[in-house]
């Protein structure tokens, strides 16, 4: 049986000019949506509105700022999208302390945003 991708988006990321900028797009949108406003989750470069808005607090990966799709098997999903032609950035893997991929970019952007796989 062929492998089926359970992809779920789990954040965008918005690239801000700087963290001004930043603080007061998460603080506006908060206010609007009735949604708080997180300490950057260990992350000093960005400001989480809810948990699905990630303000960057500065030029990130992405012209525009990126997707994040969590995958259960990152390896299996990464395959599958390579299988189709999507390459990754093994340069941008952020690992597990027991060596197992986190998170890594494609490096192509999608309508300007930069995609990123995270494992759950």
């Amino acid at each position: 049986m062929a492998y089926t991708p359970d992809f779920e988006i789990v954040h965008l990321g918005v690239n801000c000019a700087d963290g001004a900028e930043a603080e007061a797009c998460a603080a506006r949108f908060a206010a609007l949506f009735g949604l708080a406003v997180h300490p950057e989750k260990g992350l000093p470069d960005a400001r989480f509105t809810g948990t699905q808005i990630e303000w960057m607090k500065g030029p990130g990966r992405g012209t525009h700022g990126h997707i994040a799709l969590a995958t259960a098997d990152l390896p299996a999903a990464r395959a599958y999208l390579e299988e189709k032609g999507f390459a990754f950035d093994d340069a941008s893997a952020k690992y597990f302390p027991d060596g197992r991929i986190l998170v890594i970019y494609a490096k192509e952007e999608i309508g300007g945003f930069a995609v990123h796989l995270m494992q759950k």
